[in-house]
C-alpha cells in the first residue's frame, strides 16, 4: 500500500493512472495443459502454494478438466519462473513413469533374486531389478543395492552381495523369454543391441504410429499427436 501526493487531486489522478498502466504491461498470464497435471498429489500442490506464496503469483489448478491444466498470473518474470518450475515438476512426473514402465518391460524379461527364508528365493523389487539388469548390460563389475534394509554390493561377475560386515550371499538371475528366442519378430523392429528396453520414436509413417493415430482420433478428435514412442 502507498500513498500519491500532489499539488492537485489532478496531478494525483494522472500519477495513479500513470502507475497502474505500468502495473499492467507487467501483468502476464499462461497456462500449462498436460494430462500429467492430473497425477499432481499432495507433494506437488505443496510446491505449488509455496510458489505462489513466494513469487506473489495466482496459480490456479483446473485438474477436472481434460486435458487437465495450470493457469499462472502476476508479473512477467515471476510467471515465466514459476512457469519453468511447474513444467519441471512435470517432466518429473513423466521420468518416473517412463522408468516404471521400463523396469515392468524388463522384470518380464529377467528376474534378479536374493536369499529369504527356508532356502527360497526373493525377487529384488522392480526398481533395483531393472538397474541390476542395467549394470550387467554395461558390464559394470559392481553395483550397490538395499537387500532387507542392509546395503550390499553386488558382485555382477560371481553373483554375490557383500554387506559393510563382510557377510556374502549368493544372488540369482533367472531369464524369463529363454522360451521365446525362436520367435520370428517383425521386420521393421529395431536391434536391441544388447538392451533389455528400448524406446523409438516411431515416424508418422509407421503402422503403429498409423494404429495409435486412429485410435487417439476417435476418442480425441481435436488434439494433436506430439510423438508416439514405442517400448
Amino acid at each position: 500500500t502507498f500513498q500519491i501526493c500532489g499539488e492537485s487531486q489532478k496531478n494525483v489522478d494522472a500519477t495513479e493512472c500513470w502507475i497502474k498502466d505500468l502495473i499492467l504491461k507487467e501483468q502476464f498470464e499462461n497456462t500449462i495443459s498436460d494430462e500429467l497435471i492430473e497425477n499432481f498429489d499432495e507433494r506437488e500442490i505443496d510446491i505449488l502454494t509455496d510458489l505462489q506464496r513466494r513469487k506473489h503469483v495466482t496459480i490456479q489448478l483446473e485438474d477436472k478438466l481434460s486435458p487437465p491444466l495450470i493457469k499462472i498470473s502476476g508479473i512477467s518474470r515471476d510467471v515465466y519462473f514459476v512457469t519453468v518450475e511447474v513444467q519441471k515438476m512435470i517432466q518429473k512426473i513423466k521420468d518416473t513413469e517412463e522408468e516404471r514402465s521400463k523396469a515392468e518391460l524388463v522384470y518380464n524379461l529377467v528376474e534378479w533374486r536374493y536369499p529369504g527364508n527356508d532356502d527360497s528365493f526373493v525377487a529384488f523389487d522392480k526398481l533395483t531389478n531393472m538397474q541390476l539388469e542395467d549394470a550387467k548390460i554395461a558390464k559394470k563389475p559392481h553395483l550397490p543395492v538395499k537387500i532387507n534394509k542392509k546395503n550390499y554390493q553386488v558382485n555382477l561377475n560371481t553373483l554375490k552381495a557383500t554387506d559393510n560386515q563382510g557377510k556374502t550371499i549368493n544372488i540369482q538371475r533367472v531369464p524369463k523369454n529363454e522360451d521365446m528366442q525362436s520367435v520370428e519378430l517383425p521386420a521393421q523392429w529395431k536391434d536391441m543391441q544388447g538392451q533389455p528396453v528400448k524406446v523409438v520414436n516411431l515416424k508418422p509413417t509407421h503402422q503403429e504410429y498409423l494404429e495409435v493415430q486412429n485410435r487417439f482420433k476417435k476418442t480425441c478428435p481435436t488434439f494433436v499427436i506430439e510423438k508416439v514412442k514405442s517400448y
